[in-house]
């Protein structure tokens, strides 16, 4: 896996250059982005079939995303703040939530308010991003053989994209 610090390829632009406002806003408009925006990485969607989850799951996971603001502070969205927003019953959600922590995907925490009585779960994220790891590895060096594969000489056509490679150079 790529360290923080290293530059990532993603469809032929930088990280950096992917997320860049202004490129965001070409793509979206800025009245589609100015309420907000979230960055999901595409491994999630790639892996949701691996990581045994359907699409309520899915849309529960990505509504706590949403609600991740601080990376120190994990999301705490009420049950009923993401069945009113995916369009599914609390009960639903906490199917969802249970299934999801059955995955070892999310991690449930307690949360008091100052009377000490329960109020909404804190939901650690941390365990989706160990499970996302190897997998994102995976499809880098998947996505890195497939272009050797593409490049093989043993690839039917090599001699004719060789040929125009060289008439290509000498114009």
């Amino acid at each position: 896996m790529a360290e923080a610090n290293t530059v990532v390829q993603l469809h032929g632009k930088t990280l950096e250059q992917a997320t860049n406002k202004k490129v965001l806003e070409e793509r979206w408009t800025k009245g589609v982005l100015e309420p907000g925006f979230v960055f999901i990485p595409s491994v999630l969607l790639r892996a949701q079939k691996r990581l045994h989850i359907d699409s309520v799951e899915l849309a529960v996971l990505l509504h706590l995303i949403d609600h991740w603001w601080d990376n120190d502070d994990m999301p705490f969205p009420s049950k009923k703040r993401l069945g009113d927003r995916i369009g599914v019953s609390d009960k639903t959600v906490q199917r969802a939530i249970k299934k999801l922590e059955g995955e070892k995907l999310i991690r449930r925490v307690k949360r008091l308010n100052k009377s000490g009585g329960q109020t909404s779960n804190t939901y650690d994220l941390t365990p989706l991003i160990e499970k996302l790891k190897p997998i994102a590895k995976e499809l880098v060096e998947a996505r890195e053989e497939a272009k050797v594969t593409r490049r093989s000489p043993e690839k039917p056509g090599h001699a004719i994209r060789r040929a125009a490679k060289k008439k290509a150079a000498s114009v």
